[in-house]
């Protein structure tokens, strides 16, 4: 994408990952900016928004839905995925201070309501990472309560601390190299042919600005 001259702004409240991708990838470009800064203080529009696993950390998730339509430009595009289905809530879940685990039906309710046009609805996961997620949730940090993340919170979250430390894992080194790409790409290849049913651990959604 960068080498056809696109350009972005990356964001977390995790200043530690943040700090990482920059040690990572400012050296290679430019394109790329990266903030450790909520979304609901930006002022700029964008072409396309990309936000996986945040909607569920907003008690206020419809607030948070409508940022991103105002953050888009006329004809842009929404992608962004949540985790999926209550019955599956674990100790992962309370710890990175999440509100909820969506149910298709109330997902696509307020997506309506806010005027998101969906193109595209999967549920992911199933078969591998039904299987894998316990693995993941083992691999996470606990929130360490005595650490200072930032001096204002965002009162529409569950928990801004946990949120704001989500992301971190036990054994960094060994969860990369664990978790990378390369070696989970074939196994999860097996997943497509159940996009469209509703059995994974999670939703991944392609919607835009409902045109009138």
């Amino acid at each position: 994408m960068i080498n056809r001259g696109f350009h972005g702004l990356c964001l977390d409240l995790n200043a530690e990952l943040i700090a990482e991708h920059l040690r990572r990838e400012a050296s290679r470009s430019r394109a790329i900016e990266f903030r450790a800064e909520n979304f609901f203080a930006l002022g700029e529009r964008f072409d396309l928004i990309v936000a996986f696993e945040v909607l569920e950390h907003y008690q206020q998730d419809l607030d948070c839905l409508s940022k991103w339509l105002e953050l888009l430009q006329p004809g842009g595009t929404l992608i962004f995925s949540v985790p999926a289905h209550m019955r599956q809530w674990t100790r992962n879940d309370t710890r990175a201070g999440h509100a909820r685990r969506y149910e298709k039906k109330e997902l696509l309710e307020k997506l309506k309501a806010c005027g998101l046009q969906i193109e595209h609805f999967w549920c992911y996961g199933f078969p591998v990472l039904n299987l894998t997620y316990p693995l993941s949730v083992g691999l996470s940090r606990p929130v360490n309560a005595e650490t200072q993340v930032r001096d204002s919170g965002d009162a529409r979250m569950t928990d801004f601390e946990k949120t704001a430390r989500s992301g971190n894992r036990l054994f960094p080194g060994f969860s990369g190299w664990l978790l990378r790409e390369q070696l989970w790409f074939p196994w999860l290849q097996s997943q497509r042919p159940f996009l469209d049913s509703d059995l994974g651990t999670g939703y991944l959604v392609k919607c835009s600005p409902k045109r009138t």
